[in-house]
């Protein structure tokens, strides 16, 4: 015999099934309705009256309505299919698909769903930006209207009674969502919720812009040389690809600047040019119209050719640098193009150099015209072998008093085999020389047509060794290379432009031609002798150390092997490196004179990170005896510390010393404070300092200190002072 309770329940189930069937054909006629374009209606609810006659649907308690672009929860929703509207009462949360959600205690929605009536109105958007207000209505796609409303763009809990950094307060919000434009009537701007500035109106995008035509923020600063200096960027979109900015920059006391950036992307180029036009004071008259480029362009073109094109060019030498715009004391302009295939390379470089602080500057003022390479690398007589090709031609004017014109072709047969003993490599190539001096300025007379020619041949072996300490493993790889360069030696006929800046190091040891130019080719036979190890440690992380040095046979010994040049033994070349997770790093490179014992150049360089900080310490330290004009020998330290507090508050410096000739002199450092975590997202402070004791020409040392406000949307308000 059935109980009782499961009687009940199968007539509830009954009568469930029944409403569900009911509600399914509602909702299908919706659907089926010309007259509107909701979409299907779904309602959830604890309650739910159905009114077939009325065309209604009462839902109340847990009431979820979907409807299209629409979810809305509240405790009560009365919805008219026959009106195509939705009241909804009591903790009422409408929720877009776009990411915007509304609060209020009730809402109307009509028009077919498309047009909001809410009181009071609370509007969160997606990237938590918040409206409050009295009321307010939205129209799908259309607009947003707030009375007596606040907008913020802060982030934080105001449901728990935390209040925004600032926002602005006004008697209407238009949001025009079509444009993505934010107005504001009658707006106060409070900060810490005082009342600072008061404004008849204010308009900014919305946090969905990227890139908007109007007003960017203005900056304002005061330095002692140029007095009060006023920015204001105005910026237009030109269409989707191209923008321009207008940055006129005025000062009270030098003249003033009118920068214009412009920008353009096209399917296979890109174009980032700006121009610099202004009438300001410069060590050579108290006003000069002065006019200065700065373009780039890369593009990939047919058959796989990469372009770039710099074109920089200053009409004065120091304006840029004295109104802040460009810090380079050397200004190069280039065109590049270059080609890769599986087996070649191919590059073109047309070039001229502007110097912005020699007084003779058209004499260090080099013009490339042009440089012309080609690469190539094939299959050789076996399998085992391959031929290299090189082929360079140039012509280099105006640098440093020097005319030439230069042709070069190398060819290389290079043989690798893997052996019981070992990798063994051998090589054997030429290398051709044809230059043609119209002009030279220094202790040589040699013009005209000169020819070079040079066989090289080499031999290199190496092998790796592996041991297990520990359960660690420790590899060892020595290597052995036998060089012999023989040919004409005319390094006193030829000028060395290309290769005047060598040192010995780690890594051109085992080159060939150790000389990364043409100019310069150093006859003669060597063997190069190194060792490199490499292990790995629980306590340090990974270790790498490397020791080798340079025994010249026969020719004369290059500038750059050793400080002495008697000895046909090279510096002893080091370096060390250690690294741990990401904890710190260490390097350390240097050479030890192989006569005197003495180090004639190292490097080090230690960063860390413990926790919330890092640090990095560099040091240099060269002899003079690798410069022609040097007094003492170079030396110089720099540090850099980051550290950042739990409330947010970031500080950042770096302080540069130059140690020469045993004394400690400053150079440049900055140091920055600032905080924007513990803020909300939405301001962001900070007080920075730096110091620049270098001068030139017109040019002063200066310290700056900058105050900087920046509101999140509504831009920056800085104070400079040097």
């Amino acid at each position: 015999m059935l109980s009782s309770n499961f009687i009940i329940s199968a007539i509830k189930y009954f009568l469930t099934l029944i409403f569900l069937v009911g509600l399914t054909n509602l909702a299908n006629a919706q659907v089926n309705d010309s007259s509107t374009e909701t979409g299907e209606v779904l309602f959830e609810a604890d309650v739910i009256e159905v009114n077939q006659q009325e065309g209604t649907i009462i839902a109340e308690k847990n009431v979820v309505f979907e409807q299209g672009q629409y979810r809305l929860t509240a405790d009560k929703i009365i919805y008219s299919k026959l009106n195509s509207t939705a009241n909804a009462h009591g903790n009422v949360v409408l929720t877009t698909n776009d990411g915007i959600v509304s609060k209020a205690d009730e809402i109307q929605l009509d028009d077919n769903f498309a047009r909001i009536i809410a009181t009071p109105l609370l509007t969160e958007l997606a990237d938590g930006s918040r409206f409050t207000a009295s009321s307010g209505e939205r129209v799908e796609g259309i607009k947003a209207i707030y009375r007596d409303g606040k907008f913020s763009p802060c982030i934080c809990d105001y449901e728990a009674g935390e209040t925004p950094i600032w926002d602005l307060r006004s008697s209407l919000i238009y949001h025009d969502i079509q444009t993505k434009t934010i107005r504001h009537e009658n707006v106060r701007v409070h900060v810490l919720g005082l009342p600072v500035v008061f404004l008849p109106w204010i308009a900014h995008p919305d946090p969905s812009v990227n890139r908007r035509t109007g007003v960017l923020a203005p900056v304002l600063s005061f330095s002692e040389d140029l007095g009060t200096i006023t920015t204001t960027p105005v910026f237009l979109v030109v269409d989707n690809t191209s923008d321009i900015e207008f940055r006129p920059k005025i000062t009270s006391n030098r003249g003033n600047v009118l920068e214009t950036r412009y920008r353009k992307l096209w399917d296979n180029a890109d174009l980032n040019a700006k121009f610099y036009a202004g009438n300001v004071s410069t060590f050579d008259s108290n006003r000069e119209l002065v006019t200065a480029t700065d373009i780039e362009l890369s593009s990939n073109i047919q058959n796989d050719w990469k372009i770039n094109l710099d074109l920089k060019r200053s009409s004065q030498d120091t304006f840029l640098r004295r109104y802040n715009f460009n810090s380079d004391t050397i200004l190069k302009s280039q065109f590049n193009g270059s080609k890769t295939t599986n087996n070649s390379f191919y590059n073109v470089e047309f070039s001229e150099t502007q110097n912005l602080t020699d007084t003779d500057s058209e004499k260090n003022s080099p013009i490339l015209m042009p440089s012309i390479t080609f690469e190539n690398t094939r299959k050789g007589f076996s399998k085992f072998q391959i031929v290299k090709t090189k082929m360079h031609a140039n012509h280099v004017r105006n640098d440093l008093g020097h005319d030439i014109a230069r042709w070069n072709i190398e060819q290389t047969l290079v043989a690798s085999n893997n052996t019981n003993l070992g990798i063994i490599d051998n090589e054997i190539g030429y290398l051709g020389s044809l230059y043609y001096i119209n002009q030279r300025d220094d202790d040589y007379t040699m013009t005209g047509d000169i020819s070079r020619a040079n066989i090289h041949v080499s031999s290199s072996w190496k092998n790796h060794y592996s041991y297990q300490m520990n359960q660690n493993a420790l590899i060892f790889e020595p290597k052995i290379k036998l060089t012999f360069i023989g040919g004409d030696d005319k390094n006193n006929d030829i000028p060395n432009r290309d290769a005047a800046d060598f040192r010995i190091d780690a890594a051109n040891m085992f080159l060939t031609h150790r000389f990364q130019g043409y100019d310069y080719v150093m006859p003669g036979a060597r063997a190069d002798i190194g060792l490199s190890a490499f292990t790995n440690s629980n306590l340090l992380g990974s270790l790498h150390g490397f020791v080798g040095v340079s025994k010249r046979y026969s020719g004369q010994v290059p500038h750059g092997l050793t400080t002495g040049p008697d000895s046909d033994l090279s510096d002893y070349v080091a370096t060390f490196s250690t690294e741990k997770d990401s904890i710190y790093t260490f390097s350390w490179s240097g050479r030890l004179n192989s006569a005197s014992s003495n180090l004639d150049e190292s490097k080090t360089k230690l960063s860390a990170n413990f926790k919330n900080t890092s640090f990095t310490l560099a040091h240099t330290q060269l002899t003079k005896n690798y410069f022609t004009s040097a007094d003492n020998d170079l030396e110089e330290a720099s540090i850099s510390v980051a550290h950042k507090l739990d409330n947010g508050v970031r500080f950042s410096g770096t302080k540069n010393w130059d140690l020469s000739d045993g004394t400690v002199n400053s150079n440049k450092s900055s140091f920055l404070i600032s905080w924007s975590d513990g803020l909300q997202d939405c301001l962001t402070i900070s007080l920075g300092y730096e110091n620049d004791p270098q001068s030139d020409r017109d040019i002063k040392s200066t310290e700056t200190y900058q105050f900087l406000l920046n509101f999140k949307y509504l831009g920056g308000v800085p104070y400079d002072s040097n």
